[in-house]
């Protein structure tokens, strides 16, 4: 479908990011629910859930996205339909993203359950810092119901989850650790904002189409305070 797409005027969609624009979208809602519940909740049962509707749907999103590439791509030879480099640098971003929010969740739920008490689970500083990231995400609210993320969650309620394979002894004891769990949940927390951040732009100048000559609407920007470093 995208190869014919692709001779198509006005534009080479496998070469598009409108896709990864979404699937962009579906992972800071992931990540949004997760430093939320993490901050806020005890339940690791939930954490499950939210890790098994990420995994699902990311994975759906790229392969369609990277699927939609790959076909545009056996155009290259043509030169006016040759795919854009940085759109394939744009997918592999993504999929950073993808598995570093998966790995959040993951740690997410080991902290939820060695540290069940949410009032001692964060210092002050690290609850601002979350608080404030949370700001900070520019989230596209999905009025026509069409968030792959959103959708998975909805289908996986009610049912039973597989336990995400996590141990208390995953965390060292507070006396052997070098940084505290909740440091390290917030550094990760941090580092990923400012990837989202800097990927959101990245995707607003991908340009494709006849000869690369079209661009995407500006999307979404997270805009995380100078204050708060990349670490």
């Amino acid at each position: 479908m995208a190869m014919l797409m692709s001779i198509i005027p006005p534009g080479v969609y496998g070469n598009s990011p409108r896709e990864a624009k979404f699937l962009l979208e579906d992972q800071k809602r992931a990540f949004r629910d997760c430093m939320k519940l993490v901050l806020e909740g005890s339940d690791s049962e939930k954490l499950n859930h939210f890790h098994a509707s990420a995994k699902s749907s990311f994975l759906a999103g790229f392969m369609e996205a990277n699927d939609n590439f790959n076909d545009a791509n056996q155009l290259k030879r043509l030169c006016i339909l040759k795919p854009n480099p940085e759109m394939k640098m744009g997918l592999n971003s993504v999929a950073i993203v993808g598995s570093s929010i998966l790995s959040l969740l993951r740690f997410g739920a080991i902290l939820v359950e060695s540290e069940p008490c949410v009032d001692t689970r964060f210092n002050e500083e690290d609850r601002q810092i979350i608080h404030t990231l949370l700001e900070s995400l520019d989230i596209e609210e999905d009025v026509h119901n069409t968030s792959r993320y959103d959708m998975h969650h909805r289908e996986g309620q009610g049912k039973k989850h597989e336990r995400l394979d996590v141990h208390r002894s995953d965390l060292l004891n507070a006396t052997e650790r070098v940084v505290p769990a909740h440091t390290t949940f917030t550094h990760l927390c941090i580092f990923i904002s400012h990837y989202i951040m800097n990927h959101e732009i990245s995707l607003d100048e991908v340009e494709y189409g006849f000869m690369n000559n079209q661009k995407t609407p500006q999307g979404r920007r997270t805009k995380v305070p100078a204050t708060i470093d990349p670490l």
